[in-house]
């Protein structure tokens, strides 16, 4: 067990603290909503949904997952790290199963690292920036679709203090990524003020991150492959809000398309937030709350009757997700990273270099 040398206290403790933590948040949410549940409504409303929708929002998903192994595969290419488009399907649903079962949301882009690391090890800086940039572009196009869809419902979400703090935070949130992403395209590092040259230098990993900056900056080179991932994550995200939309239509909830593009936007915003284990317990809090917020149900405050609509549209977007999740499961059981040829051929060409030097 590794010790922090300036508190001398356990990071493995400092883990199961927060552990601890995210867990209480879901099991008090979850008991407070089954609580207030009317399971019996529940049931009926889940027997009188429409099945053919809900199997028209599972194969969309289905598409989406697709997508999303091209988007990740496109950007592998941008960090010159070549794979087959299998390993990266494979591997994505792989990543879904961790995210979706496991203990957080970024479980699965730690599972996809290890592997795709396995089959480039020696473009594991690249391989890293791969995956952030996967997240990266995934969460800019999904605040762009959200900024768009925002005005038409700005003056709902402005009704109430926790839907107006959610609005103001996703427009933080872009400006943030955005200044991000600027500073480390267009910065020149090597002009800034000696003082703060000498920060530079003095950062410890600094060449690690000098890696990833460089890696990033391939997607100036690379700007075709960069806009197919872009676009590929606007198709993603337009799958997404349709499957919603289906699943809405699923169990004869009257709403609007912007509606869900807003809500499901908000709802993925706050469930990537580390609250809780896997967003359990938050998200279908999150949908009680901007389902009614949207006029789309209306609750009884004293017997909590009405929420059910809101959470049957939880429960089936998390099953639904699940089913490829559970295909990603199946295939991580007899998975095993296929050889990397032009790997190995670096790794004998290295040693035979070595072997020169010695004789």
């Amino acid at each position: 067990m590794k010790l922090n040398r300036v508190t001398g206290k356990s990071k493995k403790s400092g883990l199961n603290f927060s552990l601890i933590i995210r867990l209480g948040v879901t099991v008090s949410i979850l008991a407070y909503l089954g609580a207030k549940l009317h399971w019996v409504e529940l049931g009926t409303q889940l027997m009188n949904s429409d099945p053919f929708w809900l199997l028209v929002a599972c194969l969309l998903l289905g598409i989406g997952f697709f997508l999303a192994s091209v988007r990740w595969w496109l950007l592998l290419k941008v960090q010159e790290i070549s794979v087959p488009l299998r390993l990266a399907v494979s591997l994505t649903l792989i990543g879904q199963f961790f995210n979706s079962f496991f203990l957080g949301t970024t479980g699965g882009d730690v599972v996809k690292l290890i592997y795709i690391m396995k089959y480039a090890p020696h473009q594991k800086a690249r391989a890293t920036l791969s995956i952030i940039m996967d997240r990266a572009i995934g969460i800019f196009v999904l605040l762009v679709c959200a900024l768009v869809a925002l005005p038409w419902q700005l003056p709902i979400l402005m009704r109430r203090e926790e839907t107006a703090a959610i609005a103001y935070a996703l427009l933080i949130l872009f400006a943030v990524v955005l200044g991000i992403a600027l500073g480390l395209a267009l910065m020149p590092f090597h002009r800034l003020p000696f003082f703060l040259q000498r920060f530079w230098e003095r950062i410890p990993g600094r060449d690690i991150l000098e890696s990833l900056i460089a890696g990033f900056r391939k997607h100036g080179r690379s700007k075709r492959l960069t806009l197919r991932a872009m676009a590929c994550s606007l198709a993603i995200w337009f799958i997404v809000f349709t499957a919603g939309f289906f699943i809405a239509q699923a169990i004869h909830l009257e709403v609007s398309y912007f509606q869900i593009l807003v809500i499901l936007s908000i709802v993925i915003f706050v469930i990537s937030l580390p609250i809780s284990l896997g967003g359990h317990g938050v998200r279908e809090g999150i949908f009680v709350l901007m389902f009614t917020v949207f006029g789309i149900i209306s609750i009884d405050l004293q017997s909590g009757a009405g929420q059910e609509p809101a959470i049957l549209f939880s429960i089936l977007y998390f099953a639904l997700f699940s089913v490829w999740s559970l295909i990603g499961g199946l295939i991580y059981l007899g998975f095993s990273v296929p050889v990397n040829h032009r790997s190995l051929s670096s790794q004998v060409e290295a040693l035979a270099d070595e072997t020169e030097k010695i004789v």
